[in-house]
C-alpha cells in the first residue's frame, strides 16, 4: 500500500491553512452573534425609551384629569421623568457598545478579506477586478446597515407622531378642567408637528428602500459573475465577466450616489 506522507501534509501548511481559516471563520460567527444581540438590546432600550415612557406620559395626563387628587399624577411624572432620565443613559451606553463591537467585527472581516486576497496576487487588470469583487461584501453590509437604520428612524419618527398625537388629544380634553394641562398639551403638539414635519423632509422610508434595492443587487451581481449566469453566460473568458461586472457594479453605485446625494462616501477600494 502506497504510505501517505502526513508529515509532508501538515509541514506543507494545508492543514496548518484550514485550521487558520476555520480560526477566521469562527471569530468572525462569534462576533456577528455578539453584534446581534447587542442590537436586540439596543431596540428593546430604544423602545421602552420612546414609546415607554410615551406611555408613562399618558397615564399621568389621564390621572391629572380624573383623580380629584394631584399626588398620583405627580408621582407617576416623577417616575416617568427618572424612567427618560435611565433610559437615556443606557441607550448611550448601548449604542457605543454597540458600535465598539461593529468595528471589531469589520476589522476582523477586512483583515480575513487581506488575507484571502493576498492568495490573488495583483499581476493585471484581472486581479484587480477579483480584489475589486472580494471587497465587495463590506460595501452590501454596509448599504443594509445604512437601510436598517433608516427604517429604525422612521419607524421612531412614526411612533413619536401617532403616540404623541393621542397624548395631545387626551392632554387637551383633560386641560378644560385642568388647566395647568393646557401648556403640556400644547408642547406635545408642537413635538408632534416638527416630528411630523421632518419625517416628510427626511424621507427615511425612501431612502431605506433605496439603501436596500442597491444592497440587493450588488449581491446579485456578486454571485452571478461568480457561477456564470444573467448577463455574465455570454462571456466564455474570465477577463471579459469580470471587466462586466465592475463596470455593472460602479454603475450601481453611481445610481445610488444620484438618488441619495447626501450620503456618505462608501469607501470601496478602487
Amino acid at each position: 500500500m502506497e504510505r501517505v506522507d502526513t508529515a509532508g501534509i501538515i509541514g506543507g501548511g494545508v492543514l496548518a491553512e484550514d485550521r487558520q481559516q476555520g480560526d477566521w471563520e469562527r471569530r468572525i460567527a462569534q462576533r456577528s452573534e455578539e453584534l446581534y444581540r447587542a442590537r436586540i438590546v439596543q431596540r428593546l432600550l430604544l423602545v421602552w425609551a420612546v414609546p415607554g415612557n410615551l406611555l408613562l406620559t399618558a397615564v399621568g395626563v389621564t390621572l391629572l384629569a380624573l383623580s380629584p387628587s394631584v399626588v398620583p399624577a405627580a408621582v407617576t411624572f416623577v417616575v416617568t421623568a427618572v424612567s427618560a432620565g435611565v433610559a437615556a443613559v443606557y441607550v448611550y451606553r448601548q449604542h457605543f457598545k454597540v458600535r465598539a463591537v461593529d468595528t471589531d467585527l469589520r476589522a476582523l472581516e477586512v483583515a480575513h478579506r487581506e488575507h484571502l486576497l493576498d492568495e490573488l496576487g495583483t499581476g493585471d487588470l484581472l486581479d484587480a477586478h477579483k480584489r475589486y469583487r472580494a471587497q465587495l461584501p463590506e460595501l452590501i453590509e454596509r448599504y443594509r446597515h445604512e437601510a436598517r437604520s433608516d427604517r429604525w428612524k422612521e419607524s421612531a419618527l412614526q411612533t413619536v407622531v401617532i403616540g404623541g398625537s393621542i397624548i395631545a388629544a387626551t392632554a387637551t380634553a383633560a386641560a378644560a378642567s385642568v388647566a395647568e394641562v393646557r401648556w403640556f398639551a400644547i408642547g406635545l403638539g408642537l413635538l408632534v408637528a416638527i416630528s411630523a414635519a421632518y419625517a416628510g423632509y427626511a424621507k427615511h422610508r425612501d431612502r431605506s428602500a433605496s439603501w436596500q434595492e442597491t444592497a440587493d443587487a450588488l449581491e446579485r451581481e456578486y454571485e452571478s459573475v461568480e457561477l456564470r449566469v444573467g448577463r455574465y453566460r455570454r462571456f466564455d473568458s474570465e477577463r471579459e465577466a469580470y471587466a462586466e461586472f465592475a463596470e455593472a457594479v460602479e454603475a450601481l453605485r453611481a445610481e445610488r450616489a444620484r438618488r441619495l446625494p447626501s450620503a456618505v462616501n462608501d469607501g470601496l477600494k478602487q
